[in-house]
This record gives C-alpha cells, sequence and structure tokens, in this order.
C-alpha cells in the first residue's frame, strides 16, 4: 500500500487514519486526527505528507527492531550487576559510587530510556502488551517506575507538539517564570528535572488516564519495586544510592541532559523540532535524530540514520546541534534562554496560523507580529479545549 494516500484531499479522516492502522503505524494516525479535528496544523504533519509524496520508499523502514529487547535486557544486567557489585566489594565510598553514577550509570540509564522510547511507540516487538513488558523491565535501573508514565504523556507530547497547556513536554507557567532565564536557577531546573517534571505532570488536566493505563501503572510499580528489593538484599544501600544517582544524572545536568533542551526548545532558525549529529548517538540508541523521528514515528532507533540518507534534503537543510557539551554550557550561561521560549514559540506558530487564514480569505500576503512575553506569560490563564479524543486512545492502547 502506497502511504502517501493517506494524504489525498478525498479521503476521509476516518479512512486516513484506517490506512495508518493498517500500515502498523505509531502515533501518525493520532497526530493526523488531532490536526484535523482542532483546524491547526501539526508541526511535522505537511512535512511527513511531502516525505512520503517525494520519498515512498521511506515507509519500508516502519516495523520493529527485536534486537532492542536484547539491549534492554543485557543493560538491566550489566546496570545491576554494577550495584550489586559495588555494595559487595566493601570497598566503595559513597563519594566514589556518586562519581561512577555520573561517568558511567547515568550512560546506561539515559540509553535505556531510549530504548523505553521505542517500547513507548511499539517499535520492539509486534505486540503493544510485549512491548509494555519489555518497558516495564527496562524501567527497573531507573529506581522509581517512572516508564508507564512516560509511555503514556510521550504519546500525548507526539499528539499535542509544543502546544502549551496540552504538551506535558512544555513547562508550566509557574515553571517557566520560576526559571526564566537566570543561570542559577536553569542549572538547578537541568539538575533536578526530575522532580519538575513530576510536578508539572501533578497539574497537567489536558487529559486524564484511564483505569488501563492505572492498571500497568501498577504494574510497573510492582515490578520495580522486587527489583529493588533484590538489589538491597544483595548488595545494600549503597547499591541503591548508585542506582538512584545514575537515574537522576541520566536526565539532570549532564552532557548526555542537554537533550531535553536539543529536541524541542527554539533557537534560531525556528524551528519545531531539531535533530543533534553529535558522537552521543553513539550511545544513545541514535536519540539525537530526533526531527527523524517526529516525521516518521513508526521507525526504530537503528534506521533513523538510513532515513536522513533516503531524504538528504529534508533534513541536511536544517539546522542540527553537533554538541552537547556547548549547547549545556549555552543554555545555562547566555540569558537568551529563557524556559519561556516553548511558549513564545507556540503563540507564533498560533498567531501565524491566524494571520495566514485572515490573509486567504482577503486575499493578502500575511503580516508577523511576533508574541509579547506579556502574552506568553498570561497564556496560561486561557482555559484549554477539552479533548475529544478518541484517536488518542488509538494510539496509547
Amino acid at each position: 500500500m502506497n502511504s502517501s494516500r493517506v494524504f489525498e484531499e478525498n479521503v476521509t479522516l476516518e479512512k486516513q487514519v484506517g490506512i495508518w492502522s493498517r500500515l502498523g503505524l505509531s502515533t501518525e494516525n493520532a497526530e493526523l486526527a488531532a490536526s484535523k479535528q482542532i483546524r491547526r496544523k501539526h508541526p511535522h504533519g505537511s512535512r511527513r505528507a511531502r516525505l512520503l509524496r517525494e520519498h515512498p520508499e521511506v515507509s519500508k523502514l516502519y516495523g520493529t527492531n527485536k534486537k532492542s529487547a536484547l539491549y534492554v535486557v543485557l543493560l538491566v544486567a550489566l546496570q545491576l550487576g554494577v550495584a550489586v557489585l559495588l555494595g559487595t566489594s566493601g570497598r566503595t565510598s559513597w563519594v566514589s559510587a556518586a562519581v561512577l553514577a555520573y561517568v558511567f550509570g547515568a550512560v546506561v540509564d539515559h540509553a535505556q530510556w531510549v530504548l523505553i522510547h521505542d517500547a513507548t511507540h511499539n517499535l520492539i516487538l509486534e505486540s503493544v502488551v510485549l512491548n509494555r513488558l519489555v518497558l516495564c523491565i527496562a524501567n527497573t535501573i531507573h529506581v522509581l517506575p517512572s516508564g508507564m508514565m512516560f509511555r503514556y504523556y510521550h504519546i500525548l507530547h507526539h499528539i499535542e507538539l509544543n502546544r502549551v497547556q496540552r504538551d506535558p513536554d512544555v513547562p508550566a507557567a509557574w515553571e517557566a517564570r520560576l526559571v526564566g532565564n537566570s543561570s542559577w536557577r536553569k542549572a538547578l531546573w537541568l539538575a533536578l528535572f526530575f522532580v519538575f517534571q513530576s510536578l508539572r505532570l501533578v497539574s497537567y488536566s489536558h487529559r486524564i488516564p484511564n483505569m488501563r493505563e492505572y492498571v500497568w501503572f501498577g504494574i510497573n510499580t510492582v515490578v520495580n519495586l522486587v527489583a529493588m528489593v533484590g538489589v538491597w538484599l544483595l548488595g545494600g544501600w549503597i547499591s541503591i544510592f548508585y542506582l538512584t544517582l545514575s537515574s537522576i544524572f541520566s536526565v539532570g545536568l549532564h552532557p548526555l541532559g542537554a537533550r531535553w533542551i536539543q529536541e524541542h526548545y527554539p533557537t534560531l532558525p525556528f524551528q519545531s523540532t531539531y535533530s543533534y549529529y553529535g558522537w552521543a548517538n553513539r550511545v544513545a540508541f541514535n536519540i539525537g535524530f530526533h526531527n527523524e523521528h517526529h516525521d516518521l514515528p513508526s521507525v526504530p532507533w537503528n534506521k533513523l540514520p538510513k532515513l536522513k540518507k533516503m531524504a538528504p534534503e529534508f533534513y541536511d537543510t536544517l539546522f542540527a546541534y553537533r554538541s552537547y557539551r556547548q549547547l549545556l554550557k549555552e543554555f545555562i550561561l547566555d540569558p537568551r534562554w529563557s524556559l519561556l521560549r516553548r511558549w513564545e514559540a507556540d503563540l507564533a506558530a498560533a498567531q501565524k496560523e491566524r494571520l495566514e487564514q485572515d490573509a486567504g480569505d482577503a486575499g493578502k500576503e500575511p503580516a508577523t507580529v511576533p508574541p509579547s512575553t506579556e502574552e506568553c506569560e498570561c497564556a496560561a490563564d486561557a482555559p484549554a479545549k477539552p479533548p475529544v479524543d478518541d484517536w488518542t486512545d488509538m494510539a496509547l492502547r
């Protein structure tokens, strides 16, 4: 089946979603349906349409990578083995455990998050249930049972990409105001990223998990609890200390933690999504190929570089980062970087679409009206539309 059929004008929304579903895709159907429903373009929708029209062969990259399940098991064995070894050696100090957690443990944990990411998109095994179970196993090294929660909100992130109050990845109003562009506050925000992310989700109300998700949250919790009790019995508290710091560092103030900035924080030139093509992709399962991933979420990590090569005109012309270390430095020290940039980007996109629609009705060229800081800060007071997301349920499954 030619994937470009999905974008024919005479194909109904239901048929379009049906085509995506039969192709076994990830979140593409829900993204398409949501953009039709709210009458606002998805940031990657038009790119995906052009990509599949001009390069229909890229649809052959869709599928699963069963080797990822093996990598999950190996990383779990490696990280838990190191943790127990530290606890049983009798010569490990708390300081040395912390240093090892930063230079080694965080790299392992970060790589495992990428495999959790692929399980979230059902790109490891054919069955949705099996992908969820792989995710639970992978999450054991992160101490806290956060994998299934990540799955739920990450799918919403794809569907509501960069939309204030809808995309769980966009900082909350209180968060953006608190951190602002202060260097020490930005550093603290990154160091405690897991805390801020958790607090943000507590106040997230656009969509509430259903009972099925709560059941999986419970399974995730039991699996992690059993794993951590086992580690504690074998290695004691220093093993738990090592695993906890590894987990915190992997998503925090660490060179690999710059990924949270790289992916969607707008810089110049403005893009909805940014890729990273540096050396860290070798230890992070190609997670830096982020434009490629959002264009076609149903392509597993091992085929993302091939996607870039198959359609170079779509990616070589975009801005991409080459150094996480340099990005981390600029984000913290440069006052032009602020958490409000995600808000500004969303308002600018919404204003541009309104102006284009108005200009289209009047037959004129759209003007450019940049959003003000006051608009960004006050946008939190605007009520979000209630979700009518049968399509989102299809993506969450």
